[in-house]
């Protein structure tokens, strides 16, 4: 990361909100594209 000024913690806590974000919106789209 060419970012250096986080600590751990944040930089942990900021790929986790991002993960989760896209995996939620897959999951969206997954659902949204199944037949009804």
């Amino acid at each position: 990361m060419a970012k250096s000024n986080l600590d751990d913690s944040t930089a942990d806590a900021i790929v986790a909100v991002v993960v989760v974000a896209v995996a939620v919106l897959a999951i969206v789209q997954w659902l949204s594209g199944l037949p009804a």
